[in-house]
């Protein structure tokens, strides 16, 4: 082995390179039936198939205004969150949730009391039991959950799966949280009192929404939007070697995303529309089953988005745009990088609300 391969940092990988030169080749060498690349894994128990996930709970964005610091509940119902929206991804029906809990000794009682107030909230309203969990000496209050739901009755729904001409959508908000963040961010610097409502400090994931559509077969492939709308394309994109082709337009834009894209830091509106936040889902429908997508989400009063078409041209993202044809450069958050959340959240805010996201073709 080299003395560059050595030298090498995880900072000079990234995240992504990470799991598919290492971890994942590692991970398949010990079970060769690892999924590849999916938000959650299956795993075949007798007559059920499992949907298993885990992820460490983030600090919730709220608790970056003044007003809001000390929201331990939030952070507690966040926790939740993170795990349970991989499981409304795959269209599973929620089951249990493990956590591990650090905490320092010398930690207000109060605060973890208000911290697994938040979990265990969350557990219940999205419908998973209690499958215990370990409380351990930590030099800060963090938590890991580990999640599983159930697929009866549901093919399992993966990243891969996208075909040329079928319909991508986005089921959920698009934007939303990133914009009433910012929105009250700019209140309080203002000098003004800031109250939000609970779609700031309690945001839900598509649970209800995507088992509903699994359960109609009217999705092929999806992946949750965690690290941003445009990092769930990418994700289904890399798995499936595909490309997509996004039609833009005023429509697709809340009234709130267009309020919070006047601020000074956002450099346009699809900077928010494709922002982090919302525990949204990217969706593939199949070209066959639009109009069945599109009826059952009306009859069931689902958020839902349509955003373009699968095309097959491998690792491509554009987007048309007032008759314009615009290259799209997927920003997202990704770990181990200068950009990313975990490194700092001012830096991050900074990347994904200022970078050019589009990118108009010459004309030839």
């Amino acid at each position: 082995m080299s003395k560059d391969r050595f030298s090498e940092r995880l900072a000079d990988v990234g995240e992504f390179g990470l799991l598919e030169r290492i971890l994942l080749p590692l991970a398949m060498s010990a079970d060769p039936l690892t999924q590849v690349g999916d938000d959650c894994a299956f795993v075949d128990a007798g007559n059920e198939t499992l949907v298993v996930t885990a992820d460490v709970g983030p600090r919730p964005l709220v608790r970056s205004l003044a007003a809001y610091h000390d929201d331990w509940e939030a952070s507690g119902w966040l926790a939740v969150v993170a795990t349970a929206s991989d499981v409304a991804s795959s269209g599973a029906l929620p089951l249990f949730l493990t956590n591990c809990v650090d905490a320092p000794a010398d930690l207000e009682v109060d605060i973890l009391q208000r911290f697994m107030r938040g979990y265990f909230n969350a557990m219940k309203t999205f419908g998973f039991r209690n499958g215990g969990g370990d409380l351990r000496h930590g030099p800060d209050l963090a938590s890991r959950v580990f999640g599983v739901g159930t697929l009866s009755g549901v093919r399992r729904i993966g990243r891969t799966g996208a075909c040329p001409g079928d319909r991508l959508v986005v089921v959920g908000p698009a934007g939303s949280f990133m914009s009433r963040y910012l929105l009250a961010d700019e209140a309080e610097r203002l000098g003004s009192i800031v109250s939000v409502d609970d779609r700031l400090r309690f945001p839900r994931p598509q649970i209800e929404a995507m088992r509903l559509l699994a359960e109609h077969n009217l999705v092929l492939a999806a992946s949750d939007t965690s690290d941003g709308l445009l990092g769930a394309i990418e994700n289904i994109g890399r798995a499936s070697k595909c490309g997509f082709t996004l039609e833009l337009h005023d429509a697709l834009v809340a009234p709130e995303v267009v309020s919070a894209s006047a601020l000074p830091r956002v450099a346009s509106v699809w900077n928010l529309f494709f922002a982090w936040g919302d525990w949204s889902v990217a969706v593939i429908v199949d070209s066959t089953r639009n109009a069945d997508f599109e009826s059952t989400c009306q009859q069931n009063k689902l958020d839902w988005r349509p955003l373009g078409w699968v095309t097959s041209e491998t690792g491509t993202m554009t987007a048309v745009l007032e008759g314009c044809l615009y290259d799209i450069t997927p920003v997202r958050n990704e770990n181990f990088v200068e950009r990313g959340f975990n490194k700092g959240l001012q830096a991050h805010l900074d990347y994904i609300l200022s970078t050019p996201i589009l990118r108009q073709r010459s004309a030839t």
